[in-house]
């Protein structure tokens, strides 16, 4: 495998390590106040890497058939009209988020610390939201799909190329695992640092969620009507 596929491949899976599943979603379960337990976020990331290695080692193994097929569908009308819906079923999710944070003004927890608080209740809780998460993105994995075309186009065949998907998959997660332990390592000055995202998410409330979400939705139908 030469250098700039190589090159490629680890550019996709830095692009692959900002997605909801493998970042944001840590970033957010990191931003808990209070005693940190690294071992939910060690079985969240676990599943997600572990999830994503059997999609993709499935791909993998029927790359050429399964990929031509999945691109020609999202390339049809089809796939317009589902990513339609689904862009306005995000805005919905938001329509109804901003008129629920109006029931929530008084004081305790948002809607959104309650639910972090359950997710992080237990390792099959945590599992259960990064399995959802990859459910999610299962229909925008082009970074990955571009990966693993690159893998059995170019690698040195089965059972190799597992080698080089468990490097992208190791990669696709890196970041988060690297702030599991810098707050694990490091818990006052990452607490420091991630205050700043609590605070954020105080001040915002769930207004900020809801119309993140709203703009997400419509950038969706957007981009199939352009």
């Amino acid at each position: 495998m030469s250098f700039v596929i190589i090159a490629a491949l680890v550019g996709l899976a830095f692009l692959d390590a900002s997605t909801l599943s493998t970042l944001l979603i840590p970033l957010w379960l990191l931003a808990r106040p209070g005693i940190f337990e690294p071992r939910r976020l060690v079985t969240y990331l676990t599943v997600t890497a572990g999830t994503y290695f059997l999609l993709g080692f499935l791909v993998l193994v029927l790359a050429n058939q399964l990929i031509n097929t999945y691109l020609a569908t999202l390339q049809g009308p089809l796939a317009s009209r589902i990513a339609i819906g689904l862009g306005a079923v995000v805005i919905l999710m938001g329509i109804i988020g901003l008129l629920r944070s109006r029931r929530e003004a008084q004081p305790g927890p948002s809607a959104m610390t309650r639910l972090r608080d359950r997710a992080l209740g237990s390792n099959t809780s945590v599992a259960t939201l990064a399995l959802s998460a990859i459910v999610v993105e299962a229909v925008t994995m082009w970074p990955y799909l571009v990966g693993i075309s690159l893998i059995a186009a170019n690698g040195p065949g089965l059972p190799l190329d597992i080698f080089w998907l468990v490097l992208y998959n190791v990669i696709m997660v890196l970041p988060a695992v690297i702030l599991t332990w810098a707050r694990t390592k490091y818990p006052e000055q990452t607490d420091l640092l991630l205050s700043k995202t609590r605070e954020t998410m105080a001040s915002a409330g769930s207004n900020f969620t809801a119309w993140l979400a709203i703009l997400i939705g419509a950038g969706i139908i957007v981009a199939q009507l352009v």
